[in-house]
């Protein structure tokens, strides 16, 4: 009998769905086989790394039907040619073992699941669906996502009458978002390649990273700006910093509150612009001008001569200088965190660095078509929004397009939901308070749409409905813009580049089954390919061009200019006094306010926490590869500062017991003079307690265990700092 080919050998494995029996005889020639696998061809196909949200454009390269590669984009603003660790990480998980390979319905309370089709998966869903909006109305139909990462749901939801798209960004950023849009009437970004004195505050690029950032404020440094970091840890972007300046973790308020007093006392701000462009100017400075360098030094252990020296070169090199807005950093974590923000936005307005070169800009954008409605049945009413976001008398100042995620349970208890819907969101690994978290099972009907069996799904899914991984499709079109000044719009997407090795679906398939099994007919009467298509139709770009490009950048709408500025604010200025905030009866100008709690005992810490930049929060603890980096950097480790570690007789790589008002738990030490004396730091990546993620399980702690799950009044954040937890030595 002939040696049988790899291409004939691949086509009968590929036929076959369970064992199969060679013919008698058969012989395989693998020195062949091995060769012609090396010389198989190699394809290209663009697509958008899922590794955070920045969306960085990739080139996957496949060969034999499998993942070869994957490289930066070079057009693409925010990788330009490069990917970081965790970019490589997220493309192998498409071969991660903790993913779910079909459709799974609990069968007990025990985390057991049993296997079923697609079929019956949507016909059970969907008319249990049916029968709880029937019973109990659409407004008790949640839909919990991470937030940018689908366009599909509101449109069921705006049938049913559900006002419930709630976001994870109360855990990460919704305070910046909020104050800056109230403030400045949308988010800016900084100018790294034109600045000459570049400050960042709880910000570090090199370790939540976007690629192309860090070299362009690497280039920057090259060519003479001086970089400043303000933070409690010596992080990342604080080794290629001019200064590394550690503050009192929840004090910089008091920090920015110093700079500003400086700036203004001293002269230094930009009176025409602050003329021209700011309303409440006065309001602030009265409320505020008792506040001097002197006080910030008191609060936040950074000497006064060194916040007006920073101040003063802010000044000198200005508008080519600027605060760095921050992303998650201060924006989600203390009690203080709005009043932080606002200051931000003050303190770079003194400086008139608004739309001028080296300071700040907005984001370029774009919009696309969409393909025509294809439902034309009944509409119902919209319900009232069940976490009160926006809503008058409960949180009105949240904004409703974020939502506030960690109530759902309380929610749940008080009737208030009764159907859940998780798309690519784990809250019980990524929302404070997991064991409250837990209580989400209790509702009537719960969906958790993810790859991987998160703790989300294993502990609260009546049923998971596995996504494709996103090498496994093709998607909506995205706009590629913010965080980093880019003077241009890019649009780009994700094509398929991979078959799905499972019985996953993309998400516009598993809606169409969802929605036809509730009984609504054709309400996505369309292909990915068709959106597709109609999306970039008013752009002139065809779906080709873009398929071969990968990423397309279009006409620059956004450079700099001096004069006819406005902001979409109520005055069309920026509003140092806050309108939205009067009218709730608030002060509409930012003062001095303390952290929530402060640790007291000499056994007492801040808990403190931060990203990895081989790792993407929680999402990569299941991955071979950045867990072996992990295990090379003991990066599971808590940080503690070398005086006070030795004040309580630890050392390097000794276990200890954290303890907070909520739990206790152990994990190693890391002891290092890069910490402020009053804290210790966690990365927020580990602390996986789902058994099915069995690289990750049991590797390390997670801050939210610590931290109960709390809601801030003005902006609905989780103050995920608020937290003094106790150390002892030793308990493992």
């Amino acid at each position: 009998m002939q040696p049988i080919s790899r291409r004939s050998f691949l086509k009968l494995a590929a036929a076959a769905t369970t064992a199969v029996a060679l013919p008698q005889g058969l012989k395989i020639d693998f020195q062949a086989f091995a060769e012609e696998a090396k010389a198989g061809e190699v394809t290209k196909v663009p697509s958008l790394c899922n590794g955070c949200s920045s969306y960085c454009g990739v080139w996957v390269y496949v060969k034999n039907g499998r993942l070869w590669k994957i490289e930066g984009n070079k057009t693409h603003m925010k990788s330009r040619g490069h990917i970081c660790a965790r970019g490589h990480g997220v493309a192998q998980n498409v071969y991660n073992p903790g993913r779910v390979t079909q459709p799974m319905k609990r069968i007990d309370d025990q985390n057991n699941f049993q296997p079923i089709t697609w079929e019956q998966a949507f016909q059970e869903v969907g008319q249990k669906m049916k029968a709880l909006v029937e019973e109990h109305g659409g407004d008790k139909f949640v839909w919990l996502c991470h937030g940018g990462k689908e366009s599909y749901a509101q449109q069921f939801m705006d049938i049913i009458g559900s006002d419930n798209y709630i976001t994870h960004y109360a855990t990460c950023f919704s305070a910046k978002t909020n104050i800056w849009q109230n403030m400045a009437g949308g988010m800016f970004n900084s100018d790294f390649d034109n600045a000459k004195t570049m400050l960042f505050v709880g910000r570090n690029y090199a370790g939540g990273i976007i690629p192309a950032a860090m070299k362009r404020i690497t280039q920057a440094k090259s060519k003479g700006a001086k970089i400043i970091v303000v933070d409690p840890r010596f992080c990342e972007l604080a080794t290629i910093a001019d200064e590394w300046i550690p503050i009192r973790p929840g004090t910089d308020l008091a920090f920015f509150l110093g700079i500003a007093h400086t700036l203004i006392s001293e002269d230094l701000y930009d009176k025409k612009f602050v003329a021209e462009y700011v309303y409440g100017f006065e309001e602030f400075w009265a409320h505020n001008k008792e506040f001097t360098a002197d006080k910030a030094a008191e609060i936040c252990g950074i000497p006064a001569e060194k916040i007006r020296e920073i101040a003063r070169a802010l000044a000198k090199d200005a508008p080519q200088a600027f605060l760095d807005p921050g992303y998650h950093g201060l924006a989600a974590h203390y009690q203080n965190s709005n009043e932080t923000m606002a200051l931000n936005v003050i303190i770079n307005a003194l400086l008139g660095n608004f739309w001028k070169a080296g300071g700040l800009f907005p984001a370029a954008s774009t919009t696309f078509g969409h393909p025509e409605a294809t439902y034309y049945g009944p509409v119902a009413a919209k319900g009232p929004r069940v976490d009160g976001a926006g809503v008058s008398g409960e949180y009105p100042l949240v904004e409703p397009s974020r939502g506030i995620p960690q109530r759902i349970p309380d929610l749940i208890e008080k009737g208030r939901v009764k159907i859940v819907f998780f798309y690519s969101y784990n809250p019980l690994r990524s929302a404070p308070e997991p064991e409250y978290q837990k209580k989400i099972k209790n509702a009537d009907l719960v969906v958790s749409i993810n790859y991987d069996w998160n703790e989300t799904s294993l502990y609260t899914a009546h049923y998971i409905l596995p996504e494709n991984h996103y090498l496994e499709r093709t998607e909506h079109p995205k706009v590629i813009n913010g965080n980093i000044y880019w003077p241009a719009a890019q649009v780009a997407t994700r094509f398929k580049a991979l078959e799905s090795t499972t019985s996953s679906l993309a998400l516009l398939d598993i809606m169409k089954g969802l929605t036809k099994a509730y009984g609504i007919e054709n309400l996505y009467g369309y292909t990915v390919e068709e959106e597709l298509e109609a999306a970039l139709g008013p752009l002139g770009i065809s779906v080709e061009e873009l398929k071969e490009k990968g990423c397309i950048e279009l006409m620059p709408t956004v450079l700099p200019k001096d004069e006819g500025l406005t902001f979409s604010t109520f005055t069309g200025k920026i509003e140092f006094s806050i309108g939205a905030w009067r009218k709730e009866g608030y002060l509409g100008v930012p003062t001095w306010v303390p952290p929530l709690v402060e640790p007291k005992n000499a056994n007492e810490f801040r808990l403190i926490h931060g990203k990895q930049p081989w790792h993407s929060h929680i999402m990569t603890t299941n991955n071979p590869y950045l867990m072996a980096i992990t295990k090379e950097k003991n990066g599971t480790y808590m940080w503690m500062n070398s005086s006070r570690a030795a004040e309580l007789g630890i050392k390097e790589g000794d276990w200890v017991t954290v303890t907070s008002e909520i739990t206790s738990k152990q994990v190693q030490v890391h002891v290092t003079e890069g910490l402020h004396p009053e804290c210790v730091w966690l990365p927020s990546t580990y602390g996986t307690f789902s058994e099915k993620l069995e690289l990750g399980y049991g590797q390390g702690v997670n801050y939210n265990d610590f931290i109960p799950a709390r809601i801030d009044k003005k902006t609905g954040h989780v103050m995920g700092q608020e937290c003094v937890v106790t150390i002892t030595k030793g308990g493992k």
